[in-house]
């Protein structure tokens, strides 16, 4: 049987207009950071709890400036909070349009080896041709190691 999850096909102009509009995200976010694995593991996380611990400290810290340091610098906080409530939604936006991607790309792949699996399955119980050798050739290197079609007395060459 025949799996077709998704048939999609790009024109070129689509295919150029997504290219555009990445590129202009890509440009968009160029100030946006990028960290290492291990500043992403050695970083606090900003996590449900810490939200709301975060929100009462910090309008605590606004209401009493005074209490405060003369270098600790309350208007990057303020900048920081709005930036995070600028930059959660569209990262939500962004990880669907990734998701969708990603999904559209399994799909594909998926289709395409079931459609080979089941092309190979039929050259192989339909018997022996210069169609089914040429499969054996050229799956060999896929199917080699799981020792179909080997006989007991075969040796790996």
């Amino acid at each position: 049987m025949s799996q077709n999850l998704i048939s999609l096909t790009l024109s070129a102009e689509r295919l150029a207009a997504i290219d555009a509009a990445v590129t202009t995200l890509e440009k968009q976010l160029d100030d946006f950071v990028e960290l290492s694995v291990a500043q992403r593991r050695e970083l606090l996380k900003l996590g449900p709890k810490n939200q709301a611990f975060c929100s009462a400290t910090i309008e605590v810290m606004e209401r009493n400036p005074g209490a405060l340091p003369a270098d600790f610098d309350l208007d990057a906080i303020r900048e920081d909070r709005i930036a995070l409530g600028q930059v959660r939604p569209l990262l939500s936006r962004l990880r669907m349009l990734v998701t969708r991607v990603q999904d559209t790309e399994m799909a594909l792949g998926s289709d395409l080896y079931k459609a080979a699996l089941a092309g190979y399955r039929f050259a192989k119980a339909t018997g022996s041709g210069a169609m089914l050798d040429e499969l054996r050739i050229e799956a060999s290197p896929r199917f080699g190691s799981q020792g179909y079609g080997k006989k007991a007395g075969d040796s790996a060459a």
